[in-house]
């Protein structure tokens, strides 16, 4: 009965380790090595993050911003901080872009009138991360 006692805690220990581990922390090296950004966000679970991404010519991919996502999910407190760390010029042309998780082509456009649509929310995201809002 004990060896059977033994063989239970060793084959069940491994799942009591795993459940309780804490949420991995993330590296956010990357966010800080930008020359100019634009700045994903997104709400889940009644919680906002952001990920960010080179500023190109070229509309970004539902796969690209759904790797963010996955893999490097950013408080947009503690992305505040790392876009602080940018030049005053890098953070006024500073991109933001509101998008659904999983997040789709049409968000992705940066179509003034989606921005419109949710001018709010907007708003109060530009003002979470540190950036001057503005809407022509």
């Amino acid at each position: 009965m004990r060896k059977l006692n033994y063989m239970l805690f060793v084959l069940t220990l491994p799942l009591f380790m795993t459940c309780c581990t804490p949420k991995q922390e993330h590296d956010y090296t990357d966010y800080y090595d930008l020359s100019s950004v634009e700045v994903y966000c997104w709400k889940e679970n009644d919680i906002w993050y952001s990920g960010a991404l080179e500023m190109t010519d070229r509309t970004k991919t539902p796969d690209e911003v759904k790797w963010l996502q996955d893999n490097l999910p950013c408080p947009l407190d503690t992305m505040k901080s790392i876009l602080h760390t940018y030049s005053s010029q890098s953070r006024e042309y500073a991109f933001v872009c509101i998008v659904s998780v999983p997040p789709n082509e049409e968000e992705l456009t940066h179509d003034v009138q989606l921005i419109y649509n949710q001018i709010d929310t907007y708003r109060w995201v530009y003002n979470q991360l540190g950036l001057t809002f503005t809407f022509a």
